[in-house]
C-alpha cells in the first residue's frame, strides 16, 4: 500500500507540463479535426420533438464550454474540435439541438478556461472557442469558471485515504483545506471572488459582442459536494481503494475526500456559482442556476446521482494512479436533467 500513498493521482482534465493531450488520450497529438458532421445518436433532424417561436428549426446554434458542456466521459465520442477535447455526442448541446432542431456547431472541451473560449488555442490548430460565432448566430450555450477555479483539479488532489485523511498528494496533510487556508484566508476563495469572476464576465461580454443577435445562456454547475442536509449522518466517504488496489484494480463510483473537504469543497462550488450569477447578471445574461436543485445527487449520493463519483485505473506497479474520464462529471442521467432545464429556460426565452 506504500505505493499507493507515493503515487501521483492525476485528472484527466489536467494538462500535463510537456504534453499535448490530456490524460486518457495517451500519446496522441492534438490536431484540430473537421468541425462537422457530427455522429449519431443526437443528429439534428428536420422533425424535431418541439419547436420555439423565436428559434426555429434550423436556427444556428453554437456551444461554448468546458468538460461539463462537453459531455466528458459518455460515450459517443465526436473527436471534435479535437479529439483530446473528450466531447461526446451525448452532451446537452447535441440534446438541445435534436430536440428543437437547430443547426449546432458544438466546440466544447474539456479543460477550457474563460481564456481558451475568449481569446487561447487550447490545442494546436483549434481557435478560442469564441471564433464559431457571428451575426447569424442564434443560440449561444456556455458553461465556464471551473478550470479557472482550478475547482476539478483542486479535487483530484484532495482524494483521500480515510474520512479523516490523510490525502495522497498532501505529503500527508489531514485535508485539502489545510494547505490552503492560511491565517483563515481561503486561497482559493480569493483566486474566484477576483480572476475568475473577472474571466467570466470578460467571457460573457466578446461572446456577446462575437454573437450580437443571439440568445446567450450560461448554465451553471450541479453540485459536487453537497450542503450539510443532504451529507450521510456518518459523512460521504468510499474508499477509492482496497486490496485489489495492490494489483491495479480499484473499486469503482468512489467519495474518498474527507468530511472537512466535503464541506470545504462545497464552499468553494458555492462561491463559484455565486460569482457566476452575478457576472451574468451584470451581463443581461440568463444564469440557469442548477446548484441548490441538485444537491441531494452529487457525487456522494448513493441513490439517484447526476454526478459520478470517482473511479481509478493505475500502472501494474501502482507508480501512477489516473482518474477515469468521467469522474465528478454529470453522468447520463445528469446530463438528461441539465438538458431538461435548459429546456426550460429557452421555452421562456423563445417559446
Amino acid at each position: 500500500m506504500l505505493a499507493v500513498l507515493a503515487a501521483t493521482v492525476v485528472a484527466p482534465w489536467s494538462p500535463i507540463a510537456g504534453v499535448g493531450s490530456f490524460v486518457g488520450v495517451p500519446g496522441e497529438r492534438a490536431v484540430a479535426a473537421p468541425m462537422w458532421p457530427v455522429p449519431a445518436p443526437y443528429p439534428v433532424t428536420d422533425d424535431p420533438d418541439e419547436t420555439l417561436s423565436d428559434l426555429p428549426p434550423g436556427s444556428e446554434y453554437v456551444a461554448l464550454g468546458d468538460s461539463y458542456s462537453a459531455g466528458y466521459g459518455l460515450s459517443d465520442p465526436t473527436r471534435l474540435p479535437t479529439s483530446a477535447c473528450g466531447q461526446s455526442a451525448r452532451d446537452y448541446p447535441h440534446r438541445l439541438a435534436a430536440r428543437f432542431g437547430f443547426d449546432l456547431t458544438d466546440v466544447t472541451c474539456a479543460g477550457a478556461t474563460s481564456r481558451d473560449v475568449v481569446s487561447g488555442h487550447q490545442f494546436r490548430g483549434v481557435p478560442p472557442q469564441v471564433s464559431a460565432l457571428s451575426e447569424d448566430t442564434r443560440l449561444v450555450t456556455l458553461t465556464i469558471g471551473g478550470n479557472d477555479a482550478d475547482l476539478f483539479g483542486t479535487a483530484a488532489s484532495c482524494l483521500a485515504l480515510s474520512s479523516r485523511g490523510p490525502v495522497f498528494s498532501g505529503r500527508d496533510a489531514p485535508s485539502c483545506r489545510s494547505t490552503l487556508v492560511h491565517d483563515g484566508v481561503d486561497d482559493l476563495d480569493v483566486r474566484i471572488r477576483s480572476r475568475v469572476a473577472l474571466g467570466i464576465a470578460d467571457t460573457l461580454a466578446a461572446i456577446r459582442q462575437a454573437a450580437p443577435n443571439a440568445v446567450v445562456v450560461f448554465l451553471g454547475y450541479p453540485a459536487i459536494f453537497p450542503d450539510a442536509a443532504h451529507t450521510p449522518a456518518g459523512g460521504c466517504f468510499r474508499s477509492a481503494l482496497d486490496l485489489g488496489s495492490l494489483v491495479g484494480s480499484f473499486p469503482r463510483d468512489t467519495y474518498p475526500f474527507t468530511n472537512s473537504d466535503v464541506r470545504y469543497l462545497h464552499d468553494v462550488q458555492e462561491s463559484l456559482n455565486e460569482v457566476s450569477a452575478s457576472a451574468a447578471e451584470a451581463a443581461g445574461v440568463p444564469f440557469v442556476d442548477v446548484f441548490a436543485a441538485t444537491q441531494a445527487h452529487s457525487a456522494c449520493a448513493t441513490d439517484d446521482p447526476y454526478v459520478a463519483g470517482v473511479s481509478l485505473s493505475g500502472a501494474g506497479d501502482l507508480s501512477r494512479i489516473d482518474m477515469e474520464p468521467g469522474a465528478l462529471h454529470p453522468n447520463g442521467r445528469g446530463v438528461a436533467w441539465l438538458t431538461r432545464q435548459l429546456a426550460a429556460e429557452l421555452r421562456t426565452l423563445a417559446g
